[in-house]
């Protein structure tokens, strides 16, 4: 069955969710509400995004009166919806840069109904969702876009078809979701949940309950992927059936990787393998983000997009995407 056919047997409970004028691509059938943040400099507008399959997605544009820099485009890890990354976009634009957050189909804003029977999967959110908010954000601006990505966020791109589009790329706790690669003891509990007890549970009652990771409920069939995908010492790339990894082999930009010193998932060894496939970037690196850096006791898997750390990381995170040279 193909991709279309899948989700065209899919009835949502809201099937007129997330605006039917978003088939348009041009800013004023994307933006169905506006509302002003406490800066006044900025405007945040809720848009609407029809992927290629027809799937709508949901997204906020942060905007600064007086843009100095390209559109960075934030993008979600597993679980977690886009209001979680507000703050920093809303920081990205403080500074000039109109900023995009977005949810992947099935989740957050761009949840229509139940997930019962809701056929997405890890690789839809990935081949299907980014490529098409790419494709948006280069018609709409025109210009070098800047991606910021978070745990899958930073992966995604690679299997994306167009990711020749992103002049500069950050990662932030991107990482091989290998089970063998997370630090102890936490490995033993990600290879519990996601070899035997999560997938019974996510057949059971078609989806998984998100308070099992910590995070949002997630459709069966994009959960078991991921759990199948773990379960494998090279990931994704061990998958024989996800032909687009070989997009990787075109992704060209920059791109940094922030590895956080107490982040039981993505270790050294977690992201450092994920560095490792983007081989045609032109300059990959890793930035060891510390805790004496930041002052704080703990950052963790999403800690980073906290805004007590606006005037350390989120400063250090902006000025990379400026093209300021950072220290390692």
């Amino acid at each position: 069955m193909s991709t279309a056919e899948r989700f065209h047997h899919y009835r949502p409970r809201n099937p007129a969710a997330c605006f039917a004028a978003a088939s348009v691509p041009n800013m004023a059938a994307m933006t169905t509400t506006e509302t002003m943040l406490q800066l006044p400099r900025i405007a945040a507008r809720d848009i609407c995004i029809r992927a290629a399959d027809g799937y709508r997605l949901a997204g906020t544009l942060f905007e600064p009166k007086q843009a100095s820099g390209s559109l960075t485009i934030v993008a979600p890890a597993v679980g977690i919806s886009s209001g979680y990354y507000r703050k920093f976009a809303s920081y990205l634009a403080e500074r000039g840069r109109p900023s995009l957050v977005f949810d992947y189909r099935g989740m957050g804003a761009s949840r229509h109904g139940p997930l019962e029977g809701f056929p997405a999967r890890l690789r839809d959110w990935c081949i299907l969702d980014v490529p098409s908010v790419l494709e948006w954000a280069a018609r709409i601006y025109g210009g070098p876009l800047a991606w910021v990505g978070h745990s899958m966020g930073g992966f995604a791109t690679g299997l994306a078809h167009n990711n020749d589009l992103i002049y500069r790329q950050l990662n932030i706790a991107t990482l091989s979701g290998y089970w063998g690669h997370m630090a102890r003891p936490e490995c033993y509990r990600v290879w519990l949940l996601m070899g035997y007890v999560a997938p019974v549970l996510g057949r059971i009652v078609g989806y998984l309950p998100g308070s099992l990771i910590g995070g949002e409920d997630l459709p069966g069939p994009a959960f078991l992927e991921w759990a199948r995908w773990c379960m494998m010492p090279g990931f994704f790339f061990d998958d024989p059936t996800l032909g687009e990894t070989a997009n990787f082999a075109h992704f060209r930009a920059p791109v940094r990787f922030a590895q956080i010193e107490d982040d039981p998932w993505g270790t050294p060894a977690a992201v450092g393998d994920m560095a490792s496939h983007f081989t045609a970037s032109v300059d990959r690196s890793i930035w060891a983000v510390r805790l004496a850096d930041t002052g704080s006791a703990r950052i963790g898997h999403a800690g980073f997009f906290r805004s007590e750390f606006r005037d350390t990381l989120w400063q250090r995170a902006a000025n990379w995407l400026d093209g300021a040279p950072v220290a390692s």
